[in-house]
């Protein structure tokens, strides 16, 4: 039974220096020194995608977890109209548009990263928002409206943050000079508005084409 107990504890604590190591310190390393982190992601395959991964999917998953425990004064979501899966297609879509977008371009501009790259960088970018996004939904309980400056500083400097450093992993990855890595990002922008304006252009076609099969099946049956 000790030996048992021992072991089990011995496994849990590899795993959690695996996590502490993989998840928390690399992450915090890329952080705080961008161009390193970065570069040591695609120099020596540091960046994993498991991580970058986890990270999307905390991401995704927060929009739920706001909903739920954010408190009321910083609560504004709508729960006649709120919807699990529409809010984590929401909260997904930009990402994924960033990184379809970004290879396609850096793919033309002799960019040197892949596709595997600028995932990792957006997961990894990720890392703080995410924490502070966690911490704010407890605040956001203790926070009384004259503090909500706080709240929403918080926030904010989450998203800067997370802006920033996906501006340098692109810089870093593609081994871009500045004025290029600006150029890309704004090219970036550009197709992400393309794909968002064919991406509803194909779901209104797909609706109407919905609601005509659908009305000539009344029609048919109506007449049987």
């Amino acid at each position: 039974m000790n030996h048992t107990m021992k072991r089990t504890a011995d496994i849990l604590r590899k795993y959690a220096h695996v996590f502490y190591k993989e998840f928390i310190q690399f992450p915090f390393y890329v952080l705080t020194h961008p161009i390193d982190g970065f570069y040591e992601m695609k120099r020596y395959h540091r960046g994993l995608l498991k991580v970058a991964t986890f990270y999307l999917v905390i991401e995704a998953t927060l929009g739920i977890l706001q909903y739920r425990y954010t408190g009321f004064l910083f609560n504004n979501f709508n729960p006649a109209t709120f919807d699990y899966i529409r809010q984590i297609l929401v909260t997904v879509s930009p990402y994924a548009a960033f990184i379809v977008a970004n290879w396609a371009i850096t793919t033309l501009m002799d960019g040197k990263g892949s596709i595997k790259d600028i995932y990792n960088v957006v997961g990894y970018a990720l890392f703080l928002k995410v924490w502070l996004s966690i911490a704010n939904i407890f605040l956001s309980n203790v926070f009384t409206m004259d503090e909500a400056f706080f709240y929403y500083g918080i926030e904010t400097f989450g998203y800067v943050v997370m802006l920033f450093l996906v501006f340098m992993g692109v810089l870093t990855i593609h081994e871009y000079s500045l004025s290029k890595a600006v150029l890309t990002i704004i090219l970036t922008v550009v197709v992400i508005g393309v794909i968002v304006f064919l991406g509803l252009l194909t779901f209104s076609l797909i609706q109407q084409i919905y609601v005509f099969l659908v009305t000539i099946y009344r029609e048919i049956i109506l007449r049987l």
